[in-house]
């Protein structure tokens, strides 16, 4: 049995043990019946949200069964080497030239991104179970630091409907309100500038800098510290670029209400 399929069996049992429909459930978490069922029922996975709310209306650990076990089961072995350092990681530095990062994204606007890329179902909802999951880091007991620059083609890029993006973006807006998240964006009239070759990622762990660069293959892991320094190097330059904290929220939000 996989840690997907406990999951789903221990939620099922805690609420029969308390003697609770899907309904009466549903009330006390504060999602839909029908969510809850789908659940239930393997069709939809059980994200970080909706375990939560589950925590803290019964006082279980389940996001802690979810982080340490089916994250990790969902992951890709390419991505096993970063997602450990990421987990452990205090300071974050992303910059993503071409979507939302994916500590960022809401549900729906990954689903939206992985439909695009005509990713299988089954796989798309492996994909978004680990994507969800990775967000946790940023709200434990002691959240990791998120500091992330876009571009602004970003903002404009539709994925999946108008509503998608407009509720992705002020998510977005929402997320930096906590002090541990911060978002620049470059502008476009910058026009080109460097580093618009693809994702970085820079993860401060256990006192040292490990970077991922992202492709269209698999990703790599990049641990040399020359290699680091230079990523380092490349990703100051990158936010020279961009607008500052707030001036960027401003844009981020203006932009958010175009998308009607």
């Amino acid at each position: 049995m996989s840690a997907s399929e406990y999951l789903v069996l221990e939620l099922r049992r805690v609420r029969e043990s308390l003697g609770l429909t899907q309904e009466s459930w549903a009330e006390r978490v504060h999602f839909s019946a029908k969510h809850v069922g789908s659940i239930e029922r393997g069709e939809r996975p059980a994200l970080p949200d909706y375990l939560t709310s589950v925590d803290k209306a019964f006082g279980t650990a389940l996001m802690k069964f979810y982080r340490e076990f089916v994250v990790g089961e969902h992951t890709p072995v390419w991505f096993r080497p970063f997602s450990d350092h990421e987990g452990g990681a205090t300071l974050i530095r992303a910059f993503q030239p071409l979507l939302i990062p994916g500590l960022l994204q809401t549900e729906a606007y990954a689903e939206a991104v992985l439909s695009a890329y005509r990713v299988p179902e089954d796989a798309a909802a492996i994909a978004l179970t680990t994507r969800m999951g990775r967000q946790a880091i940023l709200r434990r007991e002691k959240p990791c630091r998120l500091a992330a620059v876009i571009d602004e083609s970003v903002l404009t890029r539709r994925a999946g409907s108008a509503e998608i993006m407009r509720e992705q973006l002020t998510a977005l807006v929402e997320a930096c309100q906590r002090p541990n998240i911060q978002v620049q964006v470059v502008p476009s009239e910058v026009g080109v500038y460097p580093g618009m070759e693809g994702p970085l990622v820079l993860a401060n762990v256990d006192g040292r800098t490990v970077g991922f660069l992202d492709d269209h293959l698999e990703g790599r892991v990049v641990e040399a510290p020359d290699d680091t320094a230079a990523l380092e190097g490349t990703w100051e330059t990158i936010r020279g670029y961009a607008l500052p904290h707030h001036q960027s929220l401003d844009l981020i939000t203006r932009t958010a209400e175009k998308w009607t």
